[in-house]
C-alpha cells in the first residue's frame, strides 16, 4: 500500500510537468469532484495534445489536429471519451455524461465533464478510464477522487481500467 502511494504520487507530480517531460511517459490524470449544490460529479481530464490527436483521429478515422473551437472536433472528442471513460452507481449501468469543453495549455489538453447524479446515494461509484491503452501499453492514468472532503486516488492502466470507490 505504501508503495502504491508512493507511485501515485510520483505520478501525480511527474503529470504536473507534462510539457517539461520527454514524451515517452505516457500518462493522464483525471479530477472528480462531486458538487452538492449541482448533485452533480465534476470531471477534468488531462492529456498530452498530440496523444489525444491521435486517438480521436484513429477513432474517428480522420486526422485531426486539436482546436477546442471546432465544434465538430469537440462530438469526436466526446464520441471517442464515450468509448473509453465511465462512471456506474450501480455495476454495469454507466451514467450519461456530457462535455463540457475543453482547452489546449502548452502542450496538454485538459477536458471537463459532468456527471449528473441527483438523487442518488454515493455509496460507490465505479469509474473506468481507459483513455489511450489502446495506444500505449504503459499508459499510466490517474484518478483522484473528491467526495465529501475525502479524496482516494487510484492507478489504472492497460488490463486493470476501472476501479470501485467505496464511501
Amino acid at each position: 500500500m505504501k508503495y502504491k502511494f508512493l507511485f501515485l504520487m510520483l505520478a501525480l507530480v511527474a503529470t504536473s510537468f507534462l510539457p517539461a517531460l520527454a514524451h515517452d511517459f505516457h500518462t493522464s490524470i483525471t479530477d472528480i469532484k462531486y458538487n452538492p449544490r449541482t448533485q452533480a460529479l465534476e470531471v477534468s481530464l488531462k492529456v498530452f495534445t498530440d496523444d489525444l490527436e491521435d486517438a480521436v483521429s484513429k477513432f474517428s478515422k480522420s486526422k485531426i489536429t486539436y482546436n477546442s473551437k471546432s465544434a465538430e472536433q469537440q462530438k469526436q472528442i466526446y464520441a471517442y471519451l464515450q468509448t473509453r471513460l465511465s462512471f456506474e452507481l450501480t455495476k454495469g449501468k454507466p451514467l450519461t455524461y456530457t462535455l463540457l469543453g475543453s482547452e489546449a495549455e502548452t502542450d496538454a489538453v485538459w477536458m471537463y465533464v459532468e456527471v449528473p447524479v441527483k438523487n442518488a446515494k454515493l455509496a460507490q461509484l465505479y469509474v473506468k478510464n481507459a483513455v489511450l491503452t489502446e495506444l500505449f501499453s504503459d499508459q499510466m492514468n490517474v484518478v483522484n477522487l473528491n467526495y465529501k472532503g475525502k479524496t482516494e486516488s487510484a492507478l489504472l492502466q492497460r488490463g486493470e481500467e476501472q476501479k470501485r470507490f467505496s464511501f
